[in-house]
């Protein structure tokens, strides 16, 4: 039985923490352009990293039998009880503390959880489950052909994906893309997050097993050149979108993030770090559980800042969130143990 990576469960709590500083606006008090790079596009590592993460071991195991079955259900479980729970707070907020419209918030409701995802940052799920369900039809139409077609379909994809975000002083000048970009917009943004994003990155996990034996048999101070590299460039293209008018409107895909990803997970699944076994899984757990409640989070404590009328910088709703969240984690993992239908919570 092969070992199981401990450096990847750790380094995926890492991402979620990263993941709150986006929607907390972290450091949305400061520096205008500090602000973008912080909050606005340095945390998009996190959610490619968790799509890449997903598509390498999926399809590297996608050949077995009821994997598929096994997988869709993994999600389909979790995403579901967490509508649940988003729906209700959903419900009270713009309904009974807003005043609006009930058939239009049950329309909209349906309509995000098979497109949007059922709350801001569940576009994941969806994005996740199309994922699984395209890289499945097509293996099980063409085989490991099938894999490869969708793959450089995923590419092409990313690419439609930059010149509709972060490009788009250039993508508003093609032909189709631009009507693409400008009269289907609210089509785009969803298709963004579905095949320019989530697709690409999940299927970013075949192309780290075309290349797996040569990047684990790399000299590791050639692969640190090759990082430091990378790092330098992504750091670069962020500054220079983030100096962009358009860009920092449309900041959700960026070339760099892509070759980053790749190398972030290449490295960590060279350096499996068994001596990390015991933290492992508690860091696994609490990643997932952290990404799932962070934005219920947000919402209560901006509900409850409003009905006390005082206001809640960046930096402290982001302790709140987190130490409110680690807490909330420690108690579920504990009652989980008795209650079994928690466990989809976290």
């Amino acid at each position: 039985m092969k070992q199981r990576n401990y450096s990847l469960d750790v380094v995926r709590l890492a991402m979620a923490l990263i993941v709150v500083v986006c929607h907390v606006n972290f450091a949305v008090e400061g520096d205008f352009l500090i602000h973008q790079f912080v909050a606005r596009f340095s945390p998009r590592i996190a959610v490619s990293f968790f799509f890449a993460m997903s598509g390498y071991y999926y399809i590297k195991s996608i050949d077995k039998p009821g994997v598929f079955k096994k997988q869709l259900k993994s999600l389909l479980s979790v995403y579901v009880a967490w509508t649940v729970v988003y729906y209700t707070a959903s419900f009270v907020d713009n309904i009974i503390l807003e005043g609006g419209d009930l058939g239009q918030f049950l329309v909209q409701r349906v309509v995000f959880f098979f497109t949007e995802g059922s709350y801001a940052h569940f576009w994941f799920f969806t994005a996740m489950i199309y994922a699984v369900l395209l890289s499945t039809l097509f293996y099980k139409w063409m085989g490991k052909k099938g894999i490869s077609i969708l793959a450089v379909l995923s590419l092409i994809f990313f690419v439609i994906g930059n010149l509709g975000s972060s490009y788009y002083d250039i993508g508003e000048h093609i032909p189709v893309l631009n009507v693409l970009y400008g009269q289907y917009s609210e089509v785009f943004f969803i298709l963004r997050g579905i095949l320019c994003m989530g697709l690409p990155y999940f299927m970013m996990g075949y192309f780290i097993q075309l290349v797996e034996e040569r990047l684990f048999s790399m000299n590791i101070k050639k692969y640190l050149i090759l990082y430091v590299v990378g790092s330098v460039l992504y750091i670069a293209e962020i500054v220079l979108i983030v100096l962009g008018v358009r860009g920092t409107e449309r900041p959700e895909v960026f070339i760099m993030l892509y070759p980053m990803t790749f190398l972030i997970l290449g490295l960590l699944l060279r350096n499996p770090m068994p001596k990390w076994e015991k933290i492992a899984p508690f860091c696994k757990r609490m990643s997932g559980f952290i990404y799932y409640v962070h934005p219920l989070l947000i919402l209560i404590f901006e509900i409850v800042a409003g009905i006390l009328n005082v206001s809640i910088s960046s930096y402290l709703m982001y302790v709140l969130v987190i130490g409110t969240a680690w807490i909330g984690g420690l108690v579920l993992f504990k009652l989980s143990k008795k209650i079994k239908i928690l466990k989809y919570l976290g």
